[in-house]
């Protein structure tokens, strides 16, 4: 889980053998939002560094046993992000450029004021977290030109499928036309078992097609979703690209719920058709990705409508776990995630924000926790230019003038 408006805490280990002085150092700590972690000597702080990770740490750089310094060589193979600030009673030019060589991000001399700790630590904080930052844009830069990779394999997969999937199909047609008349051709002794297999062969064939018909649909939703989304607006039913997004996320649902369609009549909106497809799409396999496979009856239901002033209404809702309501206020920030690292961009929902609101439209949510969750879009109707409403009114000139 990430997100930049309310990041969680982050831990800052505190190592010092003085029990007053490791007290003033958590006590900094504190001061700068961060939760610190203490230990009173290395062995004590190596052990809570194989169980956590820590953005900062403040090291004693004499200390009973192993050495400040010895720890800091250690803790910078282990956990090479972590800022440590090197603080000693003892410092000298040699100590402070051997501890800048081992790594440490700071070097600060006591007695100290506790207000200059405070300031050095909040920038170690800070690099911390624009270090991390960095490598999560690093991250969805590579996920995004893997994205892109798949895009154009994806179209090129389609290319490649349609040929042979034309011939199947008009092979298909000319079997359709040939078997009637090589059933009347059976002689009548023979018409009762070769009229048996034929059936057997019409009802295989009517497979074939219906299979090889539904490769065709699916080959021709992906190639509609990953058409240029700079192509122009256009009048869009909403049915249409609601039902090809279901189809393209069949895989997430198939053994998670089942799909309960409820259209009602709705207006068509003037809108970019693939990129429409991108937020419903978004929206299904998110609803299919929050319901276990637990083998329960579970359901995700799609509505269409129209609302009170005409709109056009699409909701699209699910039984899963529901949303925590901590999170409900972060849901479209970019870089929200609640999947684990590597799992999730944090984009899906805040695109799929900027893309109906670039159509003048509004996105909401409402979630149950343990109960489900329901994403609500609404899109103005494109209205018909009419010649009508002006003829009535030059009638009633005329009328008038009369």
């Amino acid at each position: 889980m990430r997100t930049a408006a309310s990041p969680a805490p982050e831990s800052v280990l505190v190592v010092d053998d003085e029990p007053a002085l490791r007290a003033l150092l958590a006590f900094v700590v504190q001061r700068t939002g961060a939760v610190p972690v203490v230990a009173a000597d290395a062995a004590s702080a190596r052990q809570l560094a194989a169980r956590h990770t820590f953005a900062c740490a403040l090291i004693d750089k004499n200390m009973p046993g192993e050495s400040g310094l010895e720890f800091l060589k250690w803790l910078r193979t282990e956990q090479p992000g972590c800022n440590a600030v090197i603080v000693t009673a003892y410092g000298n030019v040699d100590s402070a450029v051997e501890a800048l060589r081992l790594g440490a991000f700071d070097y600060l001399l006591k007695p100290f004021e506790v207000d200059a700790l405070e300031h050095r630590l909040k920038l170690a904080l800070e690099q911390y977290r624009m270090r991390q930052e960095r490598e999560h844009m690093q991250a969805m830069l590579v996920q995004s030109d893997r994205l892109a990779s798949l895009g154009l394999l994806a179209a090129g997969v389609v290319h490649e499928v349609n040929t042979p999937l034309a011939y199947i199909l008009s092979n298909l047609d000319w079997l359709d036309e040939e078997l009637p008349s090589l059933r009347r051709s059976v002689a009548p002794q023979e018409a009762l078992t070769l009229g048996k297999r034929l059936e057997a062969v019409e009802t295989t064939l009517r497979d074939i097609r219906e299979g090889a018909e539904r490769v065709r649909d699916i080959a021709r939703d992906v190639k509609a979703f990953a058409r240029d989304s700079d192509d122009g607006s256009i009048l869009v039913d909403l049915r249409e690209v609601l039902d090809a997004a279901l189809k393209m996320a069949l895989v997430h649902i198939r053994y998670r719920a089942r799909v309960v369609r409820d259209y009602q009549e709705v207006p068509l909106v003037l809108a970019n058709e693939p990129r429409l497809a991108q937020v419903f799409l978004n929206l299904v396999v998110n609803a299919a990705q929050a319901i276990p496979e637990d083998g329960g009856e579970h359901e995700i239901r799609v509505r269409l409508w129209t609302g009170p002033k005409g709109e056009a209404c699409a909701e699209v809702s699910d039984t899963g776990m529901g949303i925590a309501p901590e999170h409900m206020a972060h849901l479209f920030e970019p870089f929200f995630t609640t999947k684990p690292r590597g799992e999730g961009t944090g984009l899906g929902l805040f695109i799929c924000k900027s893309i109906v609101e670039a159509f003048d439209g509004a996105i909401t949510v409402s979630s149950l926790r343990g109960e489900g969750t329901s994403f609500r879009l609404t899109l103005p109707p494109h209205v018909r230019e009419s010649a009508a409403p002006a003829a009535a009114s030059l009638e009633a000139v005329a009328i008038a003038a009369s």
